[in-house]
């Protein structure tokens, strides 16, 4: 029950140590679909949780976007680090209830 939340912060903080969402999925979604297939385990299930993980953003160079934005003085990096973390933990939440109840009605296995 608690391992996609697992699994998504482990996801999130990769992603922490690597500048976009290309090269945090580039570097690592090989690793884990082998991973998932050696072990029996839902190759989809795994690359769409590591995939939604690469999603949140608490710095300003992990997005293009955000650097442009923050460069125009639109917003602070305060205000980044505090949208960014509320943002990632609903998404986590959401993905606790989300996965084992909505994944498998559409036939997600």
């Amino acid at each position: 029950m608690l391992s996609p939340f697992a699994l998504y912060w482990t996801g999130f903080t990769y992603h922490l140590f690597l500048a976009s969402e290309i090269s945090m999925l580039g570097t690592s979604m090989p690793l884990l679909m082998q991973f998932a297939a050696s072990h029996g385990l839902s190759a989809l299930k795994l690359g769409m949780l590591w995939v939604f993980a690469s999603g949140g953003k608490i710095f300003v160079y992990q997005s293009g976007v955000l650097v442009s934005g923050y460069g125009y003085g639109y917003f602070r990096a305060r205000d980044i680090v505090r949208i960014g973390l509320t943002m990632s933990l609903v998404d986590s939440l959401l993905l606790l209830i989300v996965v084992p109840f909505y994944w498998p009605l559409i036939g997600t296995r």
